[in-house]
């Protein structure tokens, strides 16, 4: 231990009597650990807000039931099949125990114009079931949401998002029990979403201040000629349960849909292969640059080990003399070595909360990078790491000296 507390003395005398030729040789160790730290908090960023998005459009267990083109020797008899109707979400409900809950929407064809008291503007009108607030995790501000009662009356009621409301209606009035037109159609406020400009999933989840929403049962009667839903969704109890369920919600549907193949079940696990593969080309990418930080670094710190060595031959050939052994030696060159890069490493990380900090101001909330104290703990092990193969050789080539030779050299 007293061998290593040398090193490490040394190694702080080395920095100190040669600060600008050691933070030279420190830069590239900098570089290395400030860039590996802040890849971690970049990717964390973004992690987050993927998970965020994920989380509040309905989480991983979600089935999506798309309409799909059904098999060659199904084509002529494929017009037999009523396509995606109210009937499969009943259908799904009681055949599929391990479904939570299923919910449909339909859209209005071309768009829609809301219209009220001469502001108006034009959104994309969304005809659903009491489900899909739960599922997609909507929260009401003002009022409340639609139920079950609106379906079976047909209610023309209209629950708005944040950024809608704000558009049609001017500073203090209350667009709760007010009448909008929807296509020439009125329809009464009966609630207005809270605001998600700042619920930290970026856009995908700031979009939600843009919905609104009217009972699907309406939104047929008056916008559709038919009964086809646009979208069908199904929540799931238990991720863990997804195989079984989609064989389960696929021999449903078919019979539903009279024998015929004509539908295509997406999960999230396309979404997350997605994002995996963009995290892990986040992680190479940086990583390589962090790892060419380091050996440049690295070989740095070889480069002035042995030039130390160098200067130092006849120190070595003295202490040999006096008894020490080339293991002690070896112990000293490396304490030395790896004292540079740590210094080099903490110098990094200093660097990297910096730069983080700088970052967390102008990215916007859902992607701001974070700070973590496993990034910082592998940032000074890499450090640490590259210390121990930068001093290797030197220590093994000082320790490999023989004392006579080095007591003759001037």
């Amino acid at each position: 231990m007293r061998l290593i507390w040398m090193g490490v003395a040394s190694g702080c005398r080395e920095v100190w009597a040669h600060k600008l030729r050691s933070f030279l040789t420190l830069f590239g160790i900098l570089l290395g650990a400030a860039a590996l730290v802040g890849m971690i908090g970049v990717v964390n960023g973004l992690l987050r807000s993927f998970e965020t998005v994920i989380y509040e459009t309905g989480g991983i267990e979600r089935i999506t039931v798309n309409s799909g083109p059904p098999p060659e020797s199904q084509r002529e008899k494929a017009a037999l099949s009523p396509g995606r109707t109210l009937k499969d979400v009943e259908a799904i409900l009681d055949a599929v125990p391990l479904v939570q809950r299923v919910t449909a929407e339909v859209n209005i064809p071309g768009g829609a114009r809301l219209y009220f008291q001469g502001r108006a503007t034009s959104q994309a009108v969304r005809g659903v079931l009491p489900a899909t607030f739960v599922m997609d995790r909507f929260e009401i501000a003002q009022g409340r949401l639609l139920g079950d009662l609106d379906l079976e009356l047909q209610t023309q009621a209209v629950v708005l998002g944040a950024t809608i409301a704000q558009t049609l209606f001017l500073r203090g009035i209350d667009p709760l029990g007010r009448v909008i037109t929807i296509n020439a159609q009125p329809f009464t406020v009966v609630g207005v979403l809270k605001d998600y400009s700042f619920a930290g999933g970026g856009s995908r989840v700031s979009s939600k201040n843009y919905s609104v929403f009217i009972p699907l049962t309406t939104a047929q009667t008056l916008y559709r000629i038919d009964e086809n839903v646009d979208v069908i969704s199904v929540q799931l109890a238990n991720v863990a349960d997804m195989p079984h369920a989609l064989d389960q919600i696929r021999n449903v549907l078919t019979h539903t849909h009279r024998g015929i193949q004509d539908i295509r079940l997406e999960t999230r696990e396309d979404l997350l292969a997605s994002f995996e593969k963009t995290r892990n080309s986040y992680f190479a990418s940086f990583g390589s640059v962090a790892a060419i930080a380091l050996i440049v670094g690295g070989i740095g710190i070889m480069n002035v080990m042995l030039a130390s060595i160098s200067e130092r031959v006849r120190e070595i050939g003295v202490r040999r003399a006096l008894g020490a052994k080339r293991t002690d030696i070896l112990v000293q060159i490396l304490a030395e070595s790896i004292t540079l890069a740590v210094a080099g490493g903490i110098l990094g990380l200093l660097a990297s909360v910096g730069l983080i900090l700088v970052l967390q101001q102008v990215v916007m909330e859902s992607n701001r990078p974070e700070l973590s104290l496993w990034a910082m703990a592998i940032g000074i092990s890499s450090s640490a790491l590259i210390g121990v193969l930068a001093g290797l050789y030197p220590a093994i080539r000082a320790s490999m000296l023989s004392p006579v030779e080095a007591l003759r050299t001037d």
